[in-house]
Order: C-alpha cells, then structure tokens, then sequence
C-alpha cells in the first residue's frame, strides 16, 4: 500500500559502503515503482555536508535509483530533512498527510525524519528493509531492529517487506 508521497533520504554514492546499499536500492526501486504506478509523488532528500560536499562525485545521488527529471530533489545540511528545507511546507501545501520514508541512515536520517513527521503531524510509515547503516558497535541489522521495534505505533507504521 502506498501512502501519500514517497521520501528517498540520502541514496547517495557516498554512503554505498553501508550494508546491503545495493539491494536496498533494488527494494527502493520497487517502492518508487509502485509509487508512480500509483500516481503519487516521490522526493529524494540529498544530504551535504563536509563528508558528502556539494557537486561530489560521493554527494551524488546513486544513478541506479529510478529517479526521474520531474521528481523533486531537496538539499538538507542537517540530519533532519524538516529542518530548514521547506518539506513540510511543501506535503502541507499539496496536501500529503501520509509519508513514507527509505534510505540512509537508520539511526540518524532515518530515525530524525519519521520522528520529526511525526511531530509535525504527519503519518508516517516505513518498510523493513527499506533503510539500513553501517556496521558499528552493532550491527545494522541490530540497529534496524531496535529502532523498527521503537518506531512502530509510536511514531510510525512499520509495515513487512512486501506487505
């Protein structure tokens, strides 16, 4: 099921080196399928920063993504893509209450965004599966879990790959 507006956080080429990157683009590329099968619009959210600088080969959003010329892509400087980027404006305006987020990073772009949402009033929903990390003091599998188990029915929907 498809909610009002798909947000693609931080598929960038920079970050490939997280775990399953690859295959989480081919899971994304199903969602932004169905999406436009859908008729309901996609935004890629693009991190910079001194790690990802702006016009960089590693800032570049990865080119295996089905993104289209017509789909909007928003810069954020923060690991809040609400902060200071017009996005919530934006979903107020076209009038999306319902957001589905994937990509980069669990813990802190992921998890900001479905938090943030969440606070300013939108439904917000994710798949497992559809975001990941890097391995560190846990594993990304860990990481996953523990925020989905945090995540659902408090600040989102987390619903089954292919649900």
């Amino acid at each position: 099921m498809v909610k009002d507006v798909l947000l693609v956080i931080d598929v960038q080429n920079g970050l490939q080196e997280a775990v399953g990157f690859n295959e989480l683009i081919d899971r994304i590329n199903q969602r932004i399928d169905a999406y436009r099968h859908a008729q309901r619009p996609i935004i890629f959210i693009q991190h910079v920063d001194s790690e990802l600088p702006y016009g960089s080969d590693d800032w570049q959003l990865a080119k295996a993504l089905h993104r289209q010329s017509s789909d909007r892509v928003m810069l954020k400087y923060h690991s809040d893509s609400f902060f200071e980027t017009g996005l919530a404006d934006l979903l107020h305006h076209r009038k999306r209450s319902s957001v589905e987020v994937c990509g980069l990073q669990t813990e802190y772009c992921i998890d900001t965004a479905i938090r943030v949402g969440h606070d300013l009033g939108f439904k917000m929903a994710i798949t497992h599966h559809l975001h990941t990390t890097f391995d560190g003091t846990l594993s990304a599998e860990q990481i996953s879990r523990h925020h989905e188990s945090i995540w659902n029915g408090s600040f989102a929907e987390v619903t089954n790959w292919q649900e």
